[in-house]
């Protein structure tokens, strides 16, 4: 999948819409007091475009850098679980990843008195 970036229509109305300032939220809910300065700001995905194709003007938002900064880091641990998920959904595994001694999904089951059993048969092994 490709990135969609905004186009530069959309762009001038994001803007338009921002009036000069930016168009983050803080933690309080309270919108970025920073005034926009030619260069030192950045159009950002609302919805990560990792995660959908959408470049419209619903979907864009003008950020200052350290606003931008800061939902990127957000963004970044979305975007991780939302693909572990659709991997998991899809039956995707790593390869490399090996199941935890003694786990469910190991093929051994350790006893309380130290001595392990398969769980597909149920031979006690030494």
């Amino acid at each position: 999948m490709t990135r969609r970036e905004f186009s530069k229509p959309v762009q001038r109305a994001a803007l338009a819409r921002a009036d000069g300032r930016c168009e983050g939220v803080s933690t309080n809910g309270s919108r970025c007091p920073c005034t926009l300065q030619v260069g030192r700001f950045h159009y950002d995905h609302i919805i990560p475009a990792a995660l959908t194709e959408d470049a419209s003007l619903e979907n864009c938002q003008v950020l200052c850098r350290p606003c931008h900064a800061a939902k990127t880091v957000l963004d970044i641990s979305v975007i991780a679980r939302v693909r572990r998920q659709r991997d998991r959904h899809a039956g995707v595994i790593d390869p490399h990843r090996r199941p935890l001694p003694g786990s469910r999904a190991s093929p051994f089951k350790r006893l309380i008195g130290g001595g392990l059993v398969r769980r597909d048969t149920g031979e006690r092994l030494r």
